[in-house]
């Protein structure tokens, strides 16, 4: 007999008091509560930087030197 076979083996001897006292010692694995802070602030780096994104008109340059403003910006965290 495999080890599976032997684990369903004993399984079905069990009666079902057995089994309350068995499932009631094992632990389960829930979430008591569910950690949204990393994604809340990811969301808010994307927002600001969506809400301030420069469109490229006449100078180029320009555009380019705006942007990186912006993006150290979002990196640091301000506004947020």
């Amino acid at each position: 007999m495999s080890n599976i076979e032997t684990i369903q083996a004993l399984i079905e001897g069990l009666t079902a008091t057995e089994i309350k006292q068995i499932m009631s010692k094992v632990a389960s694995k829930k979430p008591t509560r569910v950690d949204t802070s990393r994604k809340l602030r990811s969301i808010g780096i994307t927002e600001l930087y969506f809400k301030c994104a420069p469109i490229p008109k006449t100078n180029f340059e320009e555009y380019k030197l705006h942007a990186e403003g912006i993006r150290q910006q979002v990196l640091s965290g301000v506004d947020l």
